[in-house]
């Protein structure tokens, strides 16, 4: 197992690209201390881990708040030891024009999606640094990437998250922290189909059909991707395989974003 003795906080990790991870995380063999604002999510997925024979840990709590940052690390140590990787997966989507957005649904969005992550990562390099070890993966979107519709506040955040990355994969490689960001495209996940279903809504039709239109016209391989093939990406870029990449910015999405 590649993570034995390794501890990992996942945000987000109640469903989706973060369950699927987390699971990922611990049959790999390392603890995992799974974070979201869904408390009885969060305990689900480490209820999988723990009878998969794997440790597990959940915090319930929103990235928004300084508290849980400053929680899920001190609980991981408290249970764990240490914190060796961290999965800044959480975040919220906002389906709306400029026009349409509000300063109390801007100020949302980037308070979870940006500053949750700044305020969790902060709080894990406090441990990384010291002991000269740590892994920090980002997850971003292919809307991180290029501008789509009715995005305007989702869109900047994300594009936020992958300029952060680059900062930190610059500022602490020294101190021998890797960060890395993922940007997935259309994943079957919670948060894909609630995006579907506004976008849909906004054209009269379901949120299915909306999702189904998008991958026949831009998805070279004509298919959603897993929350399994995106965990599988963010464990090998914790792995010592993976020792020598650093700020990289990687598109997981069937080619959505390769161009036109």
């Amino acid at each position: 197992m590649r993570f034995t003795g390794k501890a990992a906080l996942v945000t987000g990790g109640g469903s989706g690209i973060g369950r699927a991870t987390a699971t990922a995380f611990a049959a790999d063999g390392a603890a995992v201390c799974v974070v979201d604002i869904d408390g009885e999510s969060a305990s689900n997925t480490v209820s999988e881990i723990k009878n998969a024979g794997g440790q597990a840990i959940a915090i319930t709590g929103d990235i928004a708040s300084p508290d849980t940052a400053n929680n899920a690390v001190s609980s991981t140590i408290k249970n764990f030891g240490s914190i060796d990787f961290l999965f800044n997966n959480a975040g919220v989507e906002f389906i709306s024009p400029l026009m349409e957005t509000s300063v109390a649904d801007w100020d949302r969005v980037m308070d979870v999606n940006m500053k949750g992550t700044y305020m969790m990562t902060k709080a894990a390099l406090e441990v990384m640094v010291p002991k000269k070890f740590g892994v920090i993966i980002n997850n971003a979107s292919d809307a991180g990437l290029r501008g789509i519709k009715v995005n305007a506040a989702y869109s900047s955040s994300k594009a936020g998250i992958i300029h952060l990355t680059r900062s930190l994969s610059l500022d602490y490689a020294s101190s021998g922290i890797r960060t890395n960001c993922i940007c997935p495209g259309c994943i079957r996940t919670p948060l894909c189909e609630r995006f579907n279903a506004e976008v849909g809504a906004r054209k009269g039709i379901s949120g299915e059909q909306a999702l189904q239109e998008f991958v026949e016209a831009n998805i070279p391989m004509q298919r959603v991707g897993t929350p399994e093939e995106v965990a599988s990406v963010v464990t090998f870029l914790c792995s010592e395989d993976a020792r020598y990449i650093n700020g990289a910015i990687i598109p997981i999405d069937g080619g959505l974003t390769a161009g036109m």
